[in-house]
This record gives structure tokens, sequence and C-alpha cells, in this order.
């Protein structure tokens, strides 16, 4: 359904947004991290984020690698 402008959605043909985001990263054992993300703005939710490497780099591949997170971010 065209939102106002007769743009899909909530696509605007130009918008003014703040994006505020905060991350706090820590090292586990081994290869893992974990980072808790939360978005400020606009919504204010809070997620983890889990990553460790495969064996053929010391880790024990119990979560995604840290790169496996950048392709997505760029797909996406």
């Amino acid at each position: 359904k065209p939102g106002p402008g007769g743009v899909p959605g909530s696509l605007q043909p130009h918008q003014d947004r703040e994006l505020r985001v905060a991350v706090e990263a820590e090292i586990l054992d081994g290869m893992k991290k974990r980072a808790i993300v939360t978005l400020e703005q606009p919504e204010g939710s809070t997620f983890s984020i889990l990553c460790d490497e495969g064996s053929y780099l010391a880790g024990e591949d119990t979560a995604p690698p840290p790169l496996s997170y950048f392709s997505a971010g760029i797909a996406f």
C-alpha cells in the first residue's frame, strides 16, 4: 500500500530521523565474544549478539563468526 507521496510502505522521498545505538562488547572464554546492543532512539530495544570462531581459528564454533554478522549487515 502506498504511503504519503505515493511511495510504498513507510518510505518517504525525504525523512529526518535520529538513530542512536549503544554497544557494549566483552570477551568471553576462548574466541567467544558478546555484544549487548541497545537501540536508544527511536525504540529502546536491547538484544545481545554472540560470536565465536571455527576450529580453524581455535574457536569452538558455538556461534556465527563476526564476519558473518558484517556480511549480513551489508545484505540488509
